[in-house]
């Protein structure tokens, strides 16, 4: 077989001769073609690309701009969730303007401009009138059926099938004038009106959630015949997993199609949708036949659950919970395939990660977990620890798996200096395969030191260059200490349960105890997109935090500090986060687009909920933390005034980590929290998925397309404060009480006195 390489297109086209005789004095013609034909290879594709150009689906980015401009597309906000530009709006226009005035065109509209899962309604269909001849709906009753349980699964939402009396108030918003400074009208009042169910109501409704699947996990085990689909032992509600999206203008979207909690009621009477579709079983590596599930309220009362029927598996879809009957005997192995709803790709999750990781070079030590050379994360980590020093490893997670893992003391993982080790999640199906960074999500039960070994110091007198490690794609229920000289510390994609660990009843096991802690000299720490519990490193450190949410489980707690809690913490760098409870650092370099909500408690000795020992230096722009704060220059944040700050307090779904509306902006937060940003998004984690622009493009676009003398109203799922299942406490007579992060109660500062105030 000859070795020689193929000539490129032009030198080919030589003669014989020509080529020949370059052969043997060096190829030096050769080399000179092979630069004109990179060249030509440029021209050519440029060439190429201009047929491609006239079509939207093929047309390079800069080119879509002009192909709308042709049949007079008007641009509105590039949502990222929707794509990266506003190809399939563009490409759907026609579509639009033939079928405009119909639900087809409205549903498929608001979609490709919002990038989510919307549904518009009629709801001037569910109003209860005499029916024309011409128009019988044998279903329209007038009566709810107490009987029939289907009616009863969403009595205030999209689907619901119930019939209302006429509510002559509009649906469309109130016209109003804005103010002149930031502006405390809450949202809902300038997506829709008061009103719903009158003649002229459309109804746009748009899912805030995204639905996550997990694949053939390995279930977490309570004992006698109990589990939980999460892996950190906590309840979880179970969402329904949508097909693909159809293709545009095929089909109106139904109640299938939408990423939504699967209910107790809905499971029990439609359990074949759900099962094994979304939700399914694996016992010992065999399905669970769909004949021996039930629903089932699993709920503990007396630290016990509800009688399972004979020879069934009980699931539980709102707390995401596993009873066997007492005559079916538990598996050896079970294996549950399940989806989650979350608002964003932050945390540890089955999304792709590719983007927040860095992959040491092609010539690193690779070490599987889980295979027979390292069954075990502490074996492979004993494997990197004898590596020569500055060397590259990568250590592979695989799938779903969960591990109970003890890296402390002799076990640590030891950076030394101008080493990488990357410690990450993968999809692994086939052995051998290069990993893939995504669909996947490794559960660790433990703590992990790094500890950063001592430093050689080199000619000129400098300390050498420190080794890093990174974590991604991680749920650790434990603490991350860092320890020893400088090492640097990257967690992308991972959640650092809040609390160290979950109880059966979804609380923090240890309220207020740092997720990541240390005593390290130097050290330097970078999360993104990462839930966190507090923060507690020494001054001498640097943290930067992105598209993360740190939280110390009450706004009175701790979240980011020295190590002791008590004391000033790292220098701190923080953009597009929220924080829940009290910041006390050495340093704030920069602060942007973040909620810090923070709390000061009777005779508290911090001297402000958010507190920045060195003022002179950093800033602070376009974030909401309470103005008693001490911090550096603040630049267009919220509140501007102490007068101001009870009428512009930020309004979440819920606090609670675990639920599927966590640290989300509830419909009551004021406009100017979820305008507040600087590029105008919302202000917090969830600036990322860009959920202003989406609903701004909605109400834009709707308004077009609607029929002649119908209004519209936006409406989001969800959009109210969820109620908390542990309601803060009430001591009769002496107020409002708070539970502090060290136990004992104490009353806080906002908190009305008086005798029977507990009463009101």
């Amino acid at each position: 077989m000859s070795t020689t390489p193929t000539p490129g297109p032009i030198y080919s086209l030589l003669p014989a001769v020509f080529r020949t005789r370059d052969a043997l004095q060096g190829s030096q013609l050769e080399a000179f073609f092979s630069v004109l034909e990179s060249q030509a290879a440029i021209v050519r594709q440029n060439v190429w690309q201009l047929y491609d150009d006239q079509f939207i689906e093929t047309c390079a980015p800069w080119a879509i701009p002009y192909i709308g401009e042709l049949i007079g597309f008007d641009p509105v906000y590039t949502v990222a969730l929707s794509g990266p530009d506003s190809r399939a709006e563009v490409a759907n226009t026609i579509g639009y303007r033939r079928r405009k005035g119909t639900l087809l065109a409205m549903e498929q509209l608001t979609h490709d401009v919002s990038g989510r899962t919307t549904i518009v309604v009629e709801e001037f269909k569910r109003l209860i009138t005499n029916l024309s001849l011409r128009d019988v709906r044998p279903h329209h009753a007038d009566n709810a059926n107490l009987r029939r349980g289907r009616d009863w699964e969403d009595q205030q939402g999209p689907f619901t099938r119930l019939n209302r009396t006429i509510d002559v108030r509009r649906i469309a918003p109130r016209n109003r004038v804005a103010p002149a400074g930031p502006d405390p009208t809450p949202l809902e009042i300038t997506l829709h009106g008061p009103g719903r169910f009158n003649i002229p109501d459309i109804a746009v409704w748009m899912w805030r959630w995204q639905s996550w699947q997990v694949v053939h996990a390995p279930a977490f085990d309570l004992g006698a015949g109990g589990y939980f689909f999460s892996s950190l032992g906590g309840p979880i509600p179970l969402f329904q997993q949508p097909p693909p999206a159809p293709l545009p203008f095929t089909r109106l979207i139904n109640q299938g199609d939408a990423p939504q909690p699967i209910t107790r009621r809905a499971f029990e009477i439609r359990t074949a949708d759900f099962y094994p579709a979304s939700v399914e079983l694996i016992a010992d590596g065999a399905p669970v036949n769909l004949d021996q599930i039930v629903s089932a309220n699993l709920t503990e009362t007396n630290g016990s659950v509800c009688r399972v029927p004979s020879g069934k598996i009980a699931i539980d879809p709102e707390l995401g919970r596993i009873q066997f009957a007492n005559d079916v005997p538990p598996p050896n192995d079970l294996r549950v395939t399940y989806s989650y709803g979350a608002a964003a790709p932050i945390g540890g999750g089955p999304y792709n990660r590719v983007a927040n990781l860095t992959p040491p070079a092609a010539t690193a030590s690779s070490f599987q977990v889980g295979t027979a050379a390292y069954p075990t994360l502490r074996d492979a980590v004993q494997a990197w620890n004898a590596l020569p020093l500055g060397s590259a490893g990568v250590i592979v997670l695989p799938n779903f798996e969960s591990y109970e893992i003890d890296l402390t003391g002799p076990n640590a993982i030891q950076l030394s200096s101008q080493c990488q080790l990357l410690i990450a999640a993968a999809d692994v199906t086939q052995q051998g395969a290069p990993p893939e960074w995504n669909r996947s999500c490794v559960t660790l039960r433990g703590d992990i030191e790094v500890v950063g070994l001592p430093l050689p110091m080199l000619a000129d007198g400098l300390a050498a260059l420190v080794g890093q490690v990174q974590f991604s794609g991680l749920h650790l229920a434990g603490e991350i200490r860092v320890l020893g000289d400088s090492p640097c510390v990257q967690i992308a994609d991972c959640t650092l349960t809040p609390g160290r660990s979950l109880t059966c009843q979804g609380d923090a096991a240890s309220p207020g105890e740092p997720s990541l802690s240390g005593a390290a000299i130097g050290a330097s720490v970078c999360l993104s997109r990462v839930i966190s519990g507090p923060i507690a490193l020494p001054a001498s450190c640097s943290v930067r935090i992105l598209d993360s949410i740190v939280d110390a489980g009450s706004p009175f707690c701790p979240a980011i500090a020295g190590a002791d809690l008590a004391s000033p913490g790292a220098s701190l760098h923080i953009e597009d986060s929220t924080v829940i409870g009290r910041v006390w650092t050495q340093a704030i370099s920069l602060a942007s687009n973040t909620i810090f909500w923070a709390k000061l408690g009777r005779r508290d000795p911090w001297q402000a909920p958010v507190w920045a020992g060195r003022r002179q230096t950093g800033c602070v722009r376009f974030c909401w933390l309470p103005f008693n704060s001490l911090v550096p220059r603040r630049y267009e944040c919220l509140p501007p005034d102490a007068a101001s700050q009870p009428a512009l307090l930020p309004q979440f779904i819920t606090l609670r980590f675990g639920e599927p509306g966590y640290c989300m902006l509830s419909g009551d937060v004021p406009l100017a929290i979820w305008k507040g940003a600087d590029n105008g998004s919302q202000i917090g984690v969830y600036q990322q998925i860009q959920e202003t622009e989406a609903v701004t493009n909605i109400q834009i676009r709707s308004a077009e397309y609607l029929p002649a003398n119908l209004e519209r109203g936006v409406f989001l799922i969800p959009s109210r404060p969820l109620l908390q299942a542990f309601p803060e406490t009430r001591a009769y007579g002496y107020g409002l009480q708070k539970r502090r992060c060290t136990g004992e109660v104490e009353s806080v500062q906002d908190s009305p006195i008086g005798i029977g105030i507990g009463l009101l």
